[in-house]
């Protein structure tokens, strides 16, 4: 897990006035152990690409110092998609068992071509085509999830270190429902995550970390 500074509080997420700020008290570890436990959650849920934004700079995290005025804390992560959707065999009409890249991209410009709106095609469709073609490349390669870009966010304690605390609590909450197979319930929390395309900051700091 990565940290970025200053910190990038996801598009379209209410912020907690200032009065409105909590302690808690029953939280007594420090900013380095709930950044750790949250990592070990995010971990288990196989999340990946995983930035840390906080008022603090990476250097003096976990040091005691003086808290920042705006003690926020998002997490950027990428979640894979469940394994087994291979509906990308059918839409690229791919039957073989294990294409290669060329074999993919050889299927995506032949659809494309049908489909295209510049040639009259239907746009939806061709959105379509582009997404299982990247989702295609993706399980050829192994890498899950770089598409698939989520945040959670919290500042509503007055300290970094409880907002820390709070995400990991709220991931562990989220994984648990994972874990009971009610997947369903997961993946439509997962959709009110969902970074916004148009974040432009979220993805500059994501991009500036790697």
């Amino acid at each position: 897990m990565k940290e970025a500074f200053p910190l990038a509080w996801p598009e379209g997420w209410t912020r907690t006035l200032i009065n409105h700020r909590e302690k808690r008290g029953a939280w007594k570890r420090t900013a380095l152990q709930y950044r750790t436990e949250l990592e070990k959650e995010l971990s288990r849920m196989k999340a990946r690409n995983v930035v840390i934004t906080s008022n603090v700079r990476p250097e003096l995290f976990g040091r005691s110092g003086q808290e920042p005025r705006d003690p926020g804390v998002a997490v950027y992560f990428s979640r894979p998609p469940a394994e087994d959707d291979f509906s990308w065999q059918e839409i690229l009409s791919i039957n073989i068992p294990d294409p290669s890249v060329a074999q993919i991209d050889e299927a995506y410009y032949r659809l494309s071509k049908q489909h295209h709106p510049d040639r009259g095609g239907d746009l939806e469709m061709f959105k379509m085509i582009n997404e299982a073609r990247k989702r295609a490349k993706s399980w050829v390669s192994g890498d899950y999830g770089r598409e698939y870009e989520q945040v959670i966010a919290c500042d509503k304690y007055a300290e970094v270190r409880l907002n820390l605390a709070a995400l990991r609590v709220a991931i562990a909450a989220l994984r648990r429902i994972d874990e009971c197979g009610a997947s369903g319930i997961l993946d439509r929390a997962f959709k009110g995550f969902a970074a916004l395309a148009e974040n432009r900051e979220a993805s500059n700091v994501a991009a500036g970390a790697d």
